[in-house]
């Protein structure tokens, strides 16, 4: 029989999967495999060992290694002078696809690998399919430049890798409900006001989940300081250029003086977020601030 896997970032999608999984195969036969960008809140760690503990699963924490070091998110935006932008998730393909690929082609088994996906989030998720192979992509020729491409084209001449979405036609609260009735709680980042727990903050946060980074003070040193570490260089260069961790409309321009075209600084987004006449998530994305990757359910 082929190794059951799970995807499981903290989220209550992957949560619900895991669940699941477990429902179907038996414990015994599962086991939650969790990225570690070094970026995720210190509760959803804690939870991601929680729940594998008390459901009694094997839980395997993969990091992206660079030459002998774990490469983290801080990391990978020192080494840029930028962070990622939904256009360019970096932090996605590098810290959390690059490591499960490199993974599972160190696997000697057929593998059956579970996603937290669900149809209803958005139309683009709506047109995945709810079975298929992990690798697909690998083989469609118009997609390039995938990662180990070589690698894993010779790995699937032995072996099989299929990829199954058992949520995919399941609506948020239906996830709650099986969650709970399973006799578990979803993330309590979630009870905070969060609508994603991978990263945090993700790049793609909503205005109301870095409200609570700007109360709490550990989140918001550590969010300014890297902002202010990645420019560095910038300034020493007398770059005019800068990086901001957030983009250009993420809170309304009239509010970002520091740099010119409407770009905020960390600072600026925090400050606005704890405006007591603030309006916020007004000009969310249609699809919301979410990643639209065929791995999403690494992250959530």
């Amino acid at each position: 029989m082929a190794r059951i896997i799970v995807s499981f970032s903290g989220g209550k999608d992957s949560q619900a999967t895991l669940i699941y999984a477990i429902n179907r195969w038996g414990a015994d036969k599962v086991e939650a495999v969790f990225c570690d960008t070094g970026w995720e809140h210190p509760l959803t760690n804690n939870f991601v060992k929680e729940v594998c503990d008390k459901l009694g699963v094997k839980l395997t924490t993969l990091v992206k290694k660079r030459c002998g070091e774990d490469l983290t998110f801080e990391k990978l935006c020192l080494e840029t002078h930028c962070f990622p932008v939904p256009s360019r998730r970096a932090c996605t393909k590098t810290l959390k696809i690059e490591p499960m690929v490199d993974w599972i082609l160190e696997q000697d088994d057929n593998l059956i690998i579970l996603q937290g996906i669900r149809a209803k989030e958005s139309e683009s998720r709506a047109k995945m399919a709810s079975e298929c192979m992990y690798f697909a992509e690998y083989f469609n020729d118009k997609i390039k430049g995938q990662y180990r491409k070589r690698a894993v084209k010779k790995w699937c001449e032995t072996h099989d890798a299929s990829l199954l979405r058992p949520i995919f036609g399941w609506t948020s609260q239906e996830v709650i409900d099986y969650i709970l009735t399973n006799g578990m709680r979803p993330n309590p980042l979630y009870e905070r006001g969060c609508s994603r727990v991978g990263c945090f903050p993700c790049i793609m946060s909503r205005q109301r989940e870095i409200q609570l980074v700007a109360r709490d003070n550990e989140m918001r040193e550590r969010l300014i300081n890297l902002e202010k570490k990645v420019n560095e260089p910038n300034r020493s260069r007398g770059a005019l250029n800068y990086a901001g961790f957030f983009v250009k409309g993420f809170i309304p321009e009239r509010f970002c003086r520091t740099i010119k075209g409407g770009y905020p600084t960390v600072q600026e987004v925090l400050d606005y977020v704890t405006r007591d006449d603030c309006q916020l998530d007004m000009f969310e994305p249609e699809e919301g601030y979410s990643c639209m990757s065929l791995y999403r359910g690494l992250c959530e």
